[in-house]
């Protein structure tokens, strides 16, 4: 399983591989800047997130997860 932060770090090193999508590139630095603090007190907390961001931060954890698991096989 995988934490926050790992995602999140995860998700800004996938911002730098969009190329010229700058919409997508924005939007993953923008959830990875959230997801940092994720936990904390006075952090953005689950349902402050839209569903679309979501579905986003899921899908990435999910690739994370699965790139995670091909490595070690």
């Amino acid at each position: 399983m995988v934490n926050a932060a790992a995602v999140s770090r995860y998700m800004s090193n996938l911002s730098h591989n969009t190329n010229s999508n700058y919409e997508l590139a924005n939007l993953l630095t923008r959830l990875a800047d959230d997801l940092e603090t994720f936990g904390t007190p006075f952090a953005k907390r689950w349902n402050e997130f839209t569903p679309f961001e979501r579905r986003v931060i899921l899908q990435c954890k999910e690739k994370m997860e699965n790139e995670r698991s091909n490595a070690y096989t």
